[in-house]
């Protein structure tokens, strides 16, 4: 049987239909690929931190050393330029786990990790090794959706999106007692992009340590940036305040603590445990 000319001219797989498979985003086999490494992503000073410790930490008067080379990182790198707090702390936490074994299963893995950072309603009850007192301690009594910036009604946490329908972004509010700050309101926005989800936590009351002022309106701000990495899931955490220096040393222990109270909440989600 004689084959129509247009099949006779098609060329057998080679390095230029690699090229081509690569320019498309997809490997050898139609996947595509998952994530930068570790390697890829952070400094190897970080990445031998993580992999010694579990993590890195670091406390300056507003440079930002440990944040991920990715795009997410952006606008948060710009946010504290603006800002200029005088204290920042950044935390970053490896959670080891199997890398998805295709685009479709990293994309619902995704929206999993954007379902668990919206759901603000699981934060109550977590607890942080406080530093002053050398123990642990309830981070929020209290902590939930509502909806609108002075609001007092309280919303529950909505589903994890689709793997079809991550929202490109999104704003939500939130009231949250902590026992050590009291009780604040917080607006909540969210970023994705395709191997990550960013949040960005701005109080939007004045803040206080007892009867002491720590921060106004505005002035303490909290950034969580989750990137698909390979065969883990990087966590990374800022937070920014202009602290009186008094209490500078007190907040930079307790930033660090709360962050790691953070990642164990997010690995705990992740993994389907109960708090």
């Amino acid at each position: 049987m004689i084959q129509p000319s247009f099949l006779l001219r098609t060329p057998r797989p080679t390095i230029v239909a690699l090229l081509i498979l690569i320019a498309l985003g997809l490997n050898a086999e139609g996947e595509a690929p998952q994530g930068a490494s570790l390697a890829a992503l952070l400094p190897a000073d970080v990445v031998s931190l993580l992999a010694s410790s579990g993590k890195a930490v670091r406390t300056s008067s507003g440079k930002l050393s440990l944040i991920p080379n990715h795009q997410a990182g952006t606008d948060i790198r710009e946010a504290f330029d603006k800002e200029k707090p005088s204290l920042v702390v950044e935390a970053v936490f490896a959670l080891q786990r199997p890398k998805p074994a295709t685009a479709a299963a990293a994309q619902v893995e995704l929206a999993s990790v954007y379902g668990i950072l919206r759901s603000l309603d699981s934060l109550q009850g977590i607890e942080y090794y406080s530093a002053s007192r050398k123990t642990m301690r309830t981070f929020y009594a209290e902590s939930y959706i509502v909806d609108g910036p002075d609001s007092k009604v309280r919303l529950p946490d909505p589903k994890a999106p689709s793997a079809d329908a991550i929202p490109q972004s999104e704003t939500v509010y939130a009231f949250q007692r902590d026992l050590s700050f009291g009780a604040n309101r917080y607006r909540y926005e969210y970023a994705a992009f395709p191997d990550a989800i960013r949040l960005s936590s701005i109080n939007l009351t004045k803040m206080s340590y007892g009867v002491i002022p720590v921060a106004a309106p505005g002035e303490l701000s909290t950034r969580l940036l989750v990137i698909q990495a390979g065969d883990a899931i990087l966590f990374y955490a800022a937070s920014g305040a202009k602290a009186p220096g008094l209490f500078s040393g007190k907040l930079g222990d307790s930033f660090a603590n709360r962050a790691e109270a953070l990642f164990r909440w997010f690995s705990a989600k992740y993994f389907g445990i109960k708090k």
